[in-house]
């Protein structure tokens, strides 16, 4: 809020004769002229403005063509003596704005406040969604750029001029580009405990760190294959262009996605550069590499099991007599177990996940046909590039269990989710999530989303947010809790995201439901 007028006893007057909180507003500053006005509306853009318009050196209506020349998105309440009232009125209608005429009540004061706050929030309301839907139409050439991009890589497509532009448009060339090959191991625990299971958010936040770490070394593009493999194209400036400067680049963007979103990642590198069309032969060679990367390395450094590595089909006989059992407990104890027998080996490489993935999927093939699924394939099958052992247990896991409920009973499955109802109400403060969920109940959590939907007409996360929410209103309106401790209490770490999400729920910030309701 900006009061301009060259008597301070009427700056002071409007100043004390408003409860400024109860309009949501939260800092005041004063000017006595218009130029020392322009400053301030230019280093603190206040959402509305008290102006008078006679006034010493820039008066009123210099100040107001200024405004408007200058595009602020400020609401103005002209303030008017009664002997200029005539042509400030004038003035002002044929601009659209607010006046007031001198001497004025603090009802008359805050009568057209609160009308000038309520078109400025409409006004900001109006250009958030400008914005977003800028940023979707961006966000969609991009998405359509990156697919192009990854099925050239891809070999799904030619080489075309196309590429080149594109390639173009983020800074690189076509010539002496250097290929990394990312895997993200933990990316499905960070999108469903940290991100709420948002993976374009995820996806944002990633390109994000990555630009912010290397575009002090040059030209980059981030592109997705799949959900798993990311191609990290760079074309580092002079000084960073060899192998082993372009290796220091990648562990600290790798170190920057561990230390901001603890995000762990496997990097497969092509040493030598290459032109547009050699790219999908150093991706093979980026491949190549990750695929012996090591992702199990003792603390000891040695390894710990010289013999075979287990082999998951010795588990079959096991695993089919769950499935007629349909005991799912033993069935995760079963794959924990081989999962165990793994990590004990210290010395384990991509490749060898990938044996056992495959012999994963044989085994949930054959199960597949021997139920007489009707499972679609993407459904069924394990991602082939799983790089985490723990993702990968909790994925056959669930893979498993999701076959298993093919056969349950349907009273059986009905009983499942309303426990798991009743547990989300018990339990809406702690960090709850599919995946928990999943494994607490013993249901995939596939399972867990479409009984839930067809029992309840809606999602876990978003019963779980109305239950939150419903908290969070009675807390805010019959306690004087501060609004951390309250989103704390509710299983939220983040006051900010707390924020935004009670905001998008009630359309007020957690602050104005507490004085709404309070004034009400």
């Amino acid at each position: 809020m900006l009061i301009v007028d060259d008597e301070e006893h009427v700056r002071e007057g409007i100043d004390l004769a408003i409860d400024w909180e109860k309009f949501g507003i939260s800092e005041r500053l004063q000017a006595e002229d218009g130029r020392e006005a322009l400053d301030l509306l230019r280093l603190h853009k206040p959402a509305v403005m008290f102006c008078d318009m006679r006034m010493p050196g820039m008066d009123g209506t210099e100040l107001l063509r200024q405004l408007r020349e200058e595009c602020f998105d400020t609401q103005v309440i002209v303030v008017s003596g009664h002997d200029d009232f005539q042509y400030t009125r004038a003035a002002i209608r044929a601009n659209g704005l607010d006046y007031l005429l001198k001497p004025f009540s603090k009802r008359d004061l805050e009568q057209v406040l609160e009308q000038a706050v309520i078109a400025w929030r409409d006004r900001e309301v109006s250009l958030l969604e400008e914005r977003e839907t800028g940023f979707k139409i961006k966000w969609a050439d991009a998405l359509v750029h990156e697919q192009k991009l990854a099925a050239y890589l891809k070999g799904e497509s030619v080489f075309h001029e196309g590429l080149r532009g594109m390639l173009h448009k983020v800074g690189l060339s076509s010539e002496r580009l250097r290929v990394s090959l990312i895997l993200p191991c933990n990316r499905m625990d960070l999108v469903d405990r940290r991100f709420k299971g948002d993976r374009e958010l995820f996806v944002f936040a990633i390109n994000n760190i990555a630009h912010e770490t290397l575009r002090a070394y040059g030209a980059h593009y981030l592109c997705r294959f799949d959900d798993y493999q990311w191609i990290l194209l760079t074309a580092l400036t002079s000084g960073y262009q060899s192998a082993s400067e372009h290796r220091r680049c990648m562990e600290k963007v790798t170190k920057a996605w561990r230390d901001i979103l603890g995000l762990d990642t496997l990097i497969g590198i092509c040493d030598s550069e290459a032109d547009t069309a050699g790219l999908p032969g150093a991706i093979g060679e980026a491949r190549s590499a990750l695929l012996n990367t090591d992702i199990w390395k003792s603390s000891t450094g040695t390894k710990l099991d010289p013999g075979e590595p287990p082999r998951l089909t010795d588990q079959q006989f096991l695993l089919q007599t769950t499935l007629d059992t349909g005991d799912k407990a033993y069935a995760a104890e079963i794959i924990r177990s081989f999962v165990q027998s793994l990590r004990q080996r210290g010395n384990f490489r991509l490749k060898d996940l990938q044996a056992c993935t495959i012999e994963a999927n044989l085994l949930l093939e054959r199960a597949s046909r021997l139920m007489h699924s009707s499972k679609e394939a993407s459904d069924l099958l394990m991602p082939l590039w799983i790089s985490d052992l723990n993702e990968w247990e909790r994925t056959f896991i669930q893979h498993w269990w999701a076959l298993m409920e093919e056969q349950e009973r349907e009273g059986l499955g009905n009983r499942g989710v309303k426990a798991i109802r009743d547990y989300i109400e018990r339990h809406f403060h702690e960090d709850l999530s599919l995946s928990m969920l999943s494994e607490r109940f013993h249901f995939s959590p596939q399972y867990i989303a479409k009984k839930f939907k067809e029992l309840y007409n809606t999602t876990v996360m978003t019963s779980l947010t109305e239950i939150r929410m419903d908290k969070a209103r009675s807390l805010l309106q019959f306690t004087d809790k501060p609004v951390s401790e309250i989103a704390n209490s509710l299983g939220y770490d983040d006051e900010n995201y707390f924020g935004k999400v009670f905001k998008k729920q009630q359309g007020v910030s957690p602050l104005q439901f507490r004085k709404q309701n309070r004034d009400s």
